[in-house]
């Protein structure tokens, strides 16, 4: 709702009426400035609270594509400029090519019997590509389950009683 107030002028002393700006609806979220530093942002575009307003957010995200991996979160934007494309598919074909690559280097570290750095680098990627991979699979959801019940008067009777006696002894001492 907009709120009009009365504004008086210093240098005239005029009085005129004019928009309350604190009471306008902001376009951008108080703690989101810019994007990259938006906390919690999902996985998936769709899932997005900054998506287009006609699919139920609030249309700041420029990066919006529908059906999509989220580009403005840090790690999601590496693993997808490696893959070269934005579908969870592509993504696990990716950590498929590096297990198996992963399994290779490995292989020749055992026969060499040294530590290869290349094998290290490789775990490190598929670690990460393992985790984005099982964050977009595991949705999140909250549901909050509240149960009302009525007390019986026998109830309320042994609640009176204890808050009775608790009083009597708070008096005593």
């Amino acid at each position: 709702m907009v709120k009009l107030i009365e504004k008086k002028d210093l240098k005239t002393g005029d009085k005129e009426i004019v928009i309350d700006k604190r009471t306008l609806p902001k376009k951008v979220p108080a703690n989101v400035k810019n994007l990259n530093y938006a906390r919690n942002l999902p996985p998936e575009c769709d899932g997005c609270p900054y998506r287009p307003q006609e699919l139920g957010g609030n249309g700041i995200c420029p990066k919006f594509e529908a059906g999509a991996l989220c580009v403005i979160r840090k790690d999601i934007a590496k693993l997808v400029d490696q893959t070269g494309g934005r579908t969870l598919d592509l993504m696990e074909v990716e950590f498929h090519n590096n297990f198996e690559k992963l399994i290779f280097f490995e292989s020749l570290e055992d026969q060499h019997g040294e530590l290869n750095p290349e094998v290290t680098k490789r775990i490190n990627s598929l670690t990460n590509l393992g985790k984005v991979i099982s964050e977009i699979k595991t949705k999140r959801e909250t549901v909050e389950i509240t149960q009302k019940e009525t007390l019986t008067e026998d109830q309320k009777h042994d609640i009176a009683k204890t808050v009775k006696l608790s009083r009597e002894l708070l008096d005593e001492s």
